[in-house]
């Protein structure tokens, strides 16, 4: 016994070294400049959380959509500049940068508290935060015991011109695929476009239009837009269906990073608890096991199927097959 106790104190105080040697070296960087898709109160109450933490350390961000996130960084690396340390952006586009090799290998210290799936198997990255793709109905329109249990569900007469549909949600209709397989998902495809789906742009669009009665159901929204709807008084309620395409936006140091262990103490950070927490508090549906969503609760034990990030190099041909059966009916 007394073996034991001194290897586990040896171990930790072997991982305490470690976060002072870290904590030290990323007090010599100075700074850390950080790329994000996060909206800039997200941004901002990190950035003030962590340097009240660590106030020798200045946070620069820069801020925008995924992808011109993600072609600032392939512009910069082209011109051989290195200017971002670490970086978030939709799941598809960090796939994208680490194929062309510009994300840096790191492992959190909280790895452990992220699912497989939500962090790379080759440890590029970690997800921050996720999407959970859900169906919905108007309260109004659908009772709870008449609402679609499963997407089969949707197949039914009564629901024909009634469904609203996000077009341009080509990563859906390639994980459905997947996990459908193929040639059942495509069939599956083919009836619900015979249902003639109002076709719509955009999440937020899409729930809107629910709200508004436009649609009975729709098929691919995100449950934290529907619960916050709700939460505005709209009468409508999002449903999820097993297992939830949950889409992440992953965390990743990036190569070459000028500012290497200032970005390692910030992903440490960003995926901590308190970091996590934070996140929670500014409306998001935190990846960490052990906090929970402030927008919406997941009943426990329901199972996620994280996007599948290689469906990334599929994405174009997607999109087009996609579109091309739901736009031909």
């Amino acid at each position: 016994m007394a073996a034991l106790i001194f290897v586990l104190i040896f171990f930790a105080s072997l991982a305490s070294s470690w976060a002072a040697s870290l904590e030290e070296l990323a007090k010599a960087d100075g700074g850390v400049v950080f790329y994000s898709s996060f909206n800039n109160e997200r941004l901002v109450a990190l950035r003030e959380a962590f340097q009240k933490r660590y106030p020798f350390i200045k946070v620069d961000f820069y801020r925008a959509g995924s992808e011109r996130v993600m072609q600032r960084i392939l512009t910069e690396a082209q011109a051989g500049r290195h200017t971002v340390d670490l970086f978030t952006s939709a799941g598809f586009q960090v796939q994208v940068l680490k194929e062309k090799g510009l994300t840096a290998k790191f492992i959190p210290n909280d790895a452990s508290f992220y699912a497989e799936g939500f962090r790379d198997p080759e440890g590029h990255w970690t997800a921050v935060h996720s999407l959970l793709n859900s169906m919905g109905y108007n309260t109004k329109h659908v009772s709870p015991a008449d609402a679609p249990q499963k997407y089969e569900d949707l197949l039914q007469p009564r629901w024909k011109g009634r469904i609203g549909l996000n077009i341009r949600d080509a990563e859906w209709f390639a994980n459905m695929l997947r996990l459908m397989g193929r040639d059942k998902g495509l069939a599956f495809m083919r009836r619900l476009a015979a249902q003639r789906p109002g076709l719509q742009e955009g999440h937020n669009l899409l729930a809107q239009l629910l709200a508004a009665g436009e649609f009975h159901v729709v098929v691919n929204s995100f449950a934290h837009i529907l619960a916050r709807e709700k939460a505005k008084g709209a009468p409508v309620q999002w449903a999820l269906v097993e297992p939830v395409i949950a889409y992440i936006d992953p965390l990743a140091l990036a190569l070459n990073a000028p500012h290497a262990n200032a970005g390692k103490l910030f992903i440490n950070f960003i995926l901590s608890k308190e970091g996590q927490t934070i996140l929670a508090a500014q409306g998001t549906i935190p990846s960490r096991s052990d906090v929970e969503s402030h927008v919406l609760r997941v009943p426990k034990g329901t199972r996620l199927a994280p996007s599948d990030l290689s469906l990334a190099r599929e994405y174009e041909s997607a999109s087009e097959e996609f579109r091309k059966i739901f736009l031909s009916q």
